[in-house]
């Protein structure tokens, strides 16, 4: 482990975690039946391959861009989320679930797993920067070629932090924080800066690579979430970012159609710092047409043309950058009048399935990985045409769980496109936002958007209880939330139920390597169990029961009077809680909102108040 300077005192060290070696060659998967959902992808340093991050079947896969051959396709781990070369030679991946990062050898015919590396819990948007070189333009980014001077590095989201980590040796050298449940990392081309987006709350947060010091905190306003890849242009000064924004009018069909209800944004804001007011927003939500989770963007290299896929609504969106007439203050609810109608500025490209990780090619042509559709997609951006399609391999039937998941993210079955389930439950877990979906029986009731993780088994449904059927509740989401004229077929809805019943809660990083629960969790689960009464109202095993109680969080406008004990699995993956998302931690929640000794009329010394949150943090 290298010695830390005294700027890097804001800086939690990690110990050193030496990596597993890997040790059978890898088969190569390519031509096996399967769906792989690519999520992302990375070009080679000569820019001749692309690898491929295949978030369903455990697998990344390095394609051939002369021929749009599979190569090669191994076995990666859970969830992979994202990839980086980090030479010619050596392919990393970021492993979602198992909170590794694996490490591949590419020797020109096959991907040979060489070490997996323990980075801290749910990794996600992998970085490798380059440190500037004194009289040189230092190369840094996706698809650029590396030198000795380069770093790695790896968003935790489960930690709120950023971890580096070195490939060769297989440890982590250091990590700092940053804000909640960060997922994409992108450097700055002067190699001076490293740029974190946050969801919850939407921020961007920029470290300086060399001291890991937190240069600037920037919240996107007007309630921003599910903050997409981003690209930061070429000056350093300046990043463009997706940004669906909460515009926090209660969700119905006519507030739908105003785009009151979520837009689909770009911001653009001044790096490293900046101030607050100088953020600024354009719609691309056309009256009629939303686009649907827009969730990554790029920048061609001559700054021509500025691209985003909108995941929900099945297309990429094309720009002519430099000509953008970016609003001056408020963004308004749709794209801006200049660029309606106007083909030289605005062109939408139906790509189908579900794009979601686009990278320039050239000056003209962008690759797009397709999750839905198990592809990459090339586009001429000057002709808006699809010139190429790559398919990974060959998917299979169509399973009901595949069929609910793709229902899950289609924003198309919403009132003109503007939002999907996933838009508000990302991964089947929570935005961290709050909406009035006016599902209570009231208007102005807002309530914070429940994780859907371990929802097959939790009934009766909604914060209230008042929901007695988990297929009704399902079918009145499709209908009335999505604000649609469509009613959803029984075949619908048995599909997103068999999509629900896959979710699984992550692991919690609280326990210890055995699975078992620390000392202070442990005392914490005595006094769950006895002290403080909890089991009452959160028992078995997912920790709830079906009754509905008064808990002293009622309000004289709630039509329900009473609530649903929200299971308290997997606790750690959140940032809001209570009803109305009033709290930020379990801390505020024990101590300020849902005091145990007001529920029990005993209270907790600050030792058991500790233990009782180590507990609830292991569940």
């Amino acid at each position: 482990m290298r010695r830390l300077t005294p700027t890097c005192l804001a800086l939690v060290v990690l110990p050193a975690l030496l990596s597993v070696e890997a040790t059978p060659p890898s088969d190569n998967l390519a031509g096996k039946t399967r769906d792989r959902s690519p999520i992302s992808q990375d070009l080679s340093p000569d820019r001749t391959l692309v690898a491929t991050a295949n978030h369903t079947s455990g697998t990344v896969s390095v394609v051939a861009l002369s021929t749009g051959r599979v190569l090669f396709e191994a076995h990666c781990g859970g969830r992979p989320i994202d990839v980086a070369w980090w030479d010619s030679d050596t392919l990393l991946a970021s492993c979602l679930e198992d909170d590794t990062v694996m490490v591949f050898r590419w020797t020109g015919d096959r991907l040979q797993p060489i070490k997996t590396i323990a980075v801290g819990n749910a990794p996600r948007g992998l970085a490798v920067t380059r440190s500037p070189v004194p009289g040189s333009q230092p190369a840094t980014g996706r698809g650029k070629k590396t030198s000795p001077e380069c770093r790695a590095f790896v968003a935790l989201s489960g930690e709120d932090a950023i971890a580096e980590f070195d490939p060769n040796s297989g440890r982590c050298v250091r990590r700092f924080p940053t804000g909640g449940q960060p997922s994409w990392l992108t450097p700055t081309p002067n190699g001076l800066w490293l740029v974190a987006c946050a969801n919850v709350p939407g921020e961007v947060w920029v470290h300086d690579i060399r001291t890991g010091q937190k240069l600037s905190r920037r919240t996107i306003f007007d309630d921003g979430f599910n903050l997409g890849r981003p690209v930061v242009l070429s000056d350093s000064e300046t990043i463009i970012l997706p940004t669906p924004i909460n515009r926090s009018f209660p969700v119905h069909e006519t507030n739908v159609r105003r785009g009151w209800v979520i837009d689909n944004r770009l911001t653009r804001m001044p790096l490293p710092g900046g101030e607050y007011w100088q953020q600024k927003q354009m719609n691309l939500d056309e009256h009629g047409a939303g686009c649907g989770d827009l969730n990554a963007v790029a920048l061609s290299p001559d700054r021509k043309w500025l691209i985003g896929t909108c995941g929900g609504s099945h297309e990429l969106v094309i720009l002519r950058f430099q000509e953008l007439p970016w609003p001056s203050a408020d963004p308004g609810d749709f794209l801006p009048e200049a660029m309606r109608d106007n083909p030289h500025l605005f062109r939408r490209v139906e790509l189908g399935g579900r794009p979601v990780d686009p990278v320039f090619l050239d000056n003209h042509r962008v690759l797009v990985a397709n999750y839905f559709d198990n592809s990459l997609q090339v586009i001429d951006v000057a002709s808006a045409e699809i010139t190429r399609t790559m398919t990974l391999g060959p998917a299979g039937p169509l399973s009901l769980v595949r069929q609910g998941e793709q229902i899950f993210h289609d924003a198309d079955r919403s009132r003109d496109g503007w939002f999907s389930c996933s838009t508000c439950h990302p991964d089947g877990h929570t935005n961290g936002q709050t909406f009035d979906t006016v599902n209570d029986g009231n208007h102005d009731t807002y309530k914070l958007v429940p994780s859907l993780r371990g929802v097959t088994r939790t009934g009766p449904w909604t914060w209230h209880g008042w929901q007695q059927s988990l297929p009704a509740s399902i079918r009145k989401s499709l209908h009335d939330t999505l604000s649609t004229e469509d009613n959803p077929t029984d075949t619908d809805i048995q599909a997103v139920i068999a999509y629900l019943g896959s979710l699984r809660h992550p692991r919690s990083r609280h326990l210890r390597a055995d699975g078992g629960l620390s000392p202070a969790a442990a005392r914490g689960q005595q006094l769950f169990q006895t002290t403080a009464s909890c089991t009452d109202c959160h028992a078995g095993r997912d920790f709830t029961t079906a009754a509905t109680y008064k808990v002293g969080l009622e309000s004289p406008r709630l039509f329900y009077p009473e609530f649903n004990p929200p299971s308290l699995r997997g606790l750690h993956a959140k940032r809001r809680f209570l009803h109305d998302g009033r709290a930020r931690s379990l801390r505020d929640v024990l101590t300020k909102h849902h005091r145990p000794e007001k529920l029990t009329g005993k209270p907790l010394s600050k030792q058991q108040l500790e233990d009782l949150i180590a507990y609830l943090l292991s569940i």
